[in-house]
């Protein structure tokens, strides 16, 4: 270990030649003895010792004091005095240069040592406070945020150089000053000045929160979004010393959050209001219809004619650049208080607020659906359109915006089965049709609670064996007096009333449970023969090895317990979530993606598999395929029929198959009616297929009858 160095200063040769030998006993290193003031200050800055023992009383001009003053000024070294005695003057005057002892002459070698070693130990004490307070202030002028300190009066000690700079104070001026004078807070809306919380936290003790939407008040006048907490600083005994503020500019948090906020409620592609959007300010004119009667609105429900063929046939790319030239056509013919949205696809909606004469309406429907008319050009392509449109007033009373929604896309449709291009206003006849529809629910509610729906089953096959690979669940309505009827002709209206997902789960429930029953009946794999399903010669496996396909709507993906309940039927039936294939659409996560994405990663841990189902048809397909955990793809039905003469809808049909293993996502072709198709998509390495050519769609009953052979 390295010698300490010690300097004695002492103008009694005598005293200071004992000093130095016993220093030099005690293991020190006295490299010379000083008689002098002056001396004594030039020794110092040239040997840099680690202690000085200086005698207070020196003969010279330069007395002790002085000397200790100079060399602790320029050196950060200890210095102990020595004195064989002292007058209150002096005394007061030496403790002015913070010394670290006074040893009484004469001295004893132990008193000696235990001075100097106090002397060391609390200057390496004190460097290492002032390092990590340096350390500490570095720290706090080097964060992002502002930071101020006050004492237990509330008076200000300290300010970081951000929170000079969100004030325009400079902390020498701030010092001393009261929070409240250098931080002024208003509320963003009232506009009323608020309590300051450095002094809200002092008086409660406790930690204090700005509300939002605050402003920060700077010197100069101007106005800074900020959030802010204090908090009281206590010691280590815990008693309260003080209160620190901590102040962020949330300028761009608000930015971003402002930003959030017109993304949720606006369309991304259009940047019109979306359905969301949409809704809330057709409730509100709908409450206020109710509130004044003499407040009247319109509705409008606007469908572009030829948008899915010019998809179909030049790309959603293309289709995405009609619909956003098509947004400023719409705006232009509104005034502010109206409001378009985009519902989704190429549908919009139109809200004409304080509009009672719905001859003012017809007339800017006609003029939207002239400059509709006008030609767009996107990418060298001329492109023609027109667009369909449905009125609704609000002098029909209203109580809830899903009728009058309901009302308006019934008169659209009457406008497109008049020719297109046109409007109709929603009218008696139509309100009579209405009620016809509203007894087709009712009809559909007794469905449901009557036992009236059926579940048929269509095998989906693999290609290359012919074996099934798993059989789609498909609703029926037996309904009585009108036979038969096929999902398309009321789903929709299922979907509409809200009770889709009751079906979906009932269909669920079924065929898990007619799976179940073919799996404890111990009939092995199944082929297809001759448009019928049979076992599989030479093949005994104990169970089936077949699947269930059954179809998620959209709807579900709005409930939260869609998990739970899932589980609950697999659970309840005893079947392996192994067998079950759940098929949804692309408007899952086109209308619920955040949402979607939860479920589906929650329902692949009860071990189903994800098919999406008429893959191709949907709006930009291809940006979902590859974001969400989907096992199967689905080719829609409209491709692989006609690829056999069509050579677009071949190589689309090639693309999407290799498309989907590159993923590594196996492909299911739909609407298979022909060997010459089923021979084509082995080519490409399709793996299964579902349609006429295998077999339709049939009752449980009868597939169990026709295995049981």
């Amino acid at each position: 270990m390295e010698k300490k160095t010690v300097l004695v200063v002492e103008d009694e040769v005598v005293i200071a030649m004992d000093l130095q030998a016993t220093l030099m006993d005690m293991g020190y290193e006295v490299p010379a003895i000083i008689t002098s003031g002056e001396a004594a200050i030039q020794k110092a800055l040239e040997l840099c010792p680690d202690l000085v023992l200086m005698d207070i009383h020196l003969s010279a001009a330069v007395d002790g004091i002085a000397a200790a003053a100079q060399i602790t000024q320029a050196l950060d070294i200890p210095v102990i005095y020595l004195t064989a005695y002292a007058d209150e003057d002096t005394l007061k005057r030496a403790s002015l240069t913070t010394p670290f002892g006074y040893i009484l002459k004469p001295f004893e070698a132990r008193e000696l040592r235990a001075n100097i070693e106090i002397a060391f130990y609390k200057h390496g004490l004190e460097k290492e406070l002032k390092k990590h307070r340096q350390w500490l202030l570095a720290v706090l002028n080097s964060i992002g945020e502002g930071v101020t300190a006050s004492d237990t009066e509330g008076l200000i000690k300290f300010m970081n150089p951000v929170a000079e700079a969100l004030t325009g104070w400079a902390e020498t001026e701030a010092i001393g000053r009261s929070p409240a004078e250098v931080f002024q807070f208003v509320d963003a809306v009232t506009r009323t000045l608020l309590e300051n919380p450095l002094l809200q936290s002092l008086q409660a003790d406790s930690i204090v929160y700005l509300p939002e939407n605050v402003l920060l008040l700077t010197r100069s006048g101007d106005e800074t979004p900020v959030s802010d907490s204090a908090a009281p600083i206590r010691n280590e005994r815990g008693k309260t010393e003080g209160a620190v503020m901590v102040l962020r500019d949330s300028t761009e948090q608000r930015r971003m959050e402002a930003r959030l906020e017109h993304n949720a409620l606006h369309d991304a592609l259009t940047q019109l209001p979306n359905r969301t959007l949409f809704l809330d300010r057709l409730q509100q004119a709908v409450d206020r219809a109710q509130r004044s009667p003499e407040f009247g609105f319109v509705v409008m429900l606007l469908d572009l004619d030829r948008f899915k063929v010019i998809n179909d046939t030049l790309g959603h790319l293309l289709g995405d650049q009609l619909l956003m030239q098509a947004a400023p056509r719409l705006r232009s013919h509104l005034r502010t208080i109206d409001t378009v949205a985009r519902f989704g696809g190429d549908e919009f909606a139109i809200l004409l607020e304080d509009v009672t004469d719905v001859t003012a309406a017809c007339y800017t429907a006609e003029r939207i659906l002239h400059d509709l008319k006008q030609p767009f050009i996107i990418n060298n392509h001329k492109l023609l359109i027109s667009a369909s449109i449905g009125i609704v007033q609000s002098s029909i009373p209203y109580e809830n915006t899903a009728d009058l929604l309901r009302d308006a896309d019934i008169a659209m449709y009457r406008a497109k089965e008049q020719g297109r291009g046109g409007y109709q206003v929603f009218d008696a006849v139509m309100h009579h049709q209405a009620r016809v529809l509203m007894q087709r629910e009712q009809a559909l509610t007794q469905a449901i609670a009557h036992n009236e729906l059926l579940v048929y089953y269509q095998p989906i096959v693999a290609l290359t064996t012919q074996t099934v690979a798993s059989l789609e669940a498909l609703v029926r309505w037996q309904k009585p007096g009108e036979g038969l009827i096929y999902p398309d002709q009321f789903i929709p209206l299922a979907e509409d009333m809200g009770v889709i997902a009751t079906i979906d789960q009932w269909v669920l429930r079924q065929a898990c449970q007619q799976l179940k029953a073919w799996q404890q009946l111990g009939i092995g794999a199944w082929m297809m023969t001759e448009g019928r399903m049979v076992m599989c010669p030479h093949r005994n496996e104990p169970s089936p090895t077949v699947a269930i396909n059954v179809n998620l709507s959209s709807n579900h993906f709005t409930q939260k317990n869609l998990v739970d309940t899932f589980a609950s039927i697999l659970q309840d039936t005893n079947l392996s979530g192994d067998y079950l294939k759940l098929e949804i659409t692309e408007s899952v996560f086109i209308e619920n993606a955040k949402e979607a994405i939860a479920m589906l990663k929650q329902l692949k841990q009860l071990d189903v598999q994800i098919c999406l189902d008429d893959f191709g048809t949907g709006y930009s397909s291809l940006s979902y395929l590859h974001q969400f955990p989907i096992d199967i793809v689905k080719i829609d039905r409209s491709f692989v029929q006609g690829m056999d003469t069509d050579a677009e809808k071949l190589e689309i049909v090639r693309a999407i198959v290799a498309l989907c293993h590159t993923l590594g996502m196996a492909v299911t072709a739909e609407g298979i009616e022909t060997q010459q198709q089923q021979d084509i998509l082995l080519d490409l390495g399709c793996e299964y297929g579902q349609g006429y050519l295998f077999a339709r769609a049939t009752d449980g009953a009868t597939i169990t009858q026709s295995l049981c052979l």
